[in-house]
């Protein structure tokens, strides 16, 4: 079975820090979520959900920052440039 390349950018945005909670402070991802993203079998459709269900842990503030930060980092990979 090959290998499907995911268009879904991660949902992290380079603060990873963990809460005593066990989430990411940046994305609000667990290290079991960052395991899955990672691996190449991990369907599209969990990858959406899991956007979808990090998002509504978040804070309304925190959730229009993240936004806005994961907006920018799909900009830069969609121009080629470095994030």
């Amino acid at each position: 079975m090959s290998e499907k390349k995911s268009k879904l950018v991660s949902p992290c945005i380079s603060i990873c820090q963990y809460q005593k909670d066990g989430t990411c402070f940046g994305c609000f991802r667990t290290s079991e979520d960052r395991k899955k993203w990672k691996d190449p079998n991990t369907s599209d459709e969990w990858k959406e959900q899991n956007i979808t269900n990090i998002q509504k842990k978040m804070s309304h503030i925190h959730k229009k920052s993240w936004r806005e930060t994961y907006r920018k980092k799909i900009e830069k990979i969609n121009k080629n440039e470095p994030t």
